[in-house]
């Protein structure tokens, strides 16, 4: 994508996807309670609540940072699942 973000409604709420390296929680768009903000720029695993809206970025395939684990992130009925490269669960969060 080249865009520099990309809104998607998922079970009601708006999904903000972005690379993270201009919106991101230091400068966060503009977000009401409940919306997601979706990015990876930091490589760092999360799925948390954060000033009313909900922080998800899925780590890194190749660059982890933190220590954590290769991961990805797959979106499954109704839930973001954060998994290492392996398949294993690491986070879940459930909209």
């Amino acid at each position: 994508v080249l865009a520099e973000y990309m809104i998607m409604w998922l079970g009601g709420r708006m999904v903000f996807a972005t690379h993270g390296h201009v919106h991101n929680t230091s400068a966060p768009p503009m977000l009401k309670s409940g919306d997601i903000l979706l990015h990876g720029h930091t490589h760092i695993q999360t799925a948390e609540e954060h000033d009313g809206y909900v922080y998800i970025n899925p780590g890194s395939v190749s660059l982890p940072k933190n220590g954590n684990k290769n991961s990805y992130m797959v979106f499954q009925d109704d839930t973001f699942t954060i998994k290492s490269l392996d398949g294993t669960s690491l986070i879940q969060y459930k909209i």
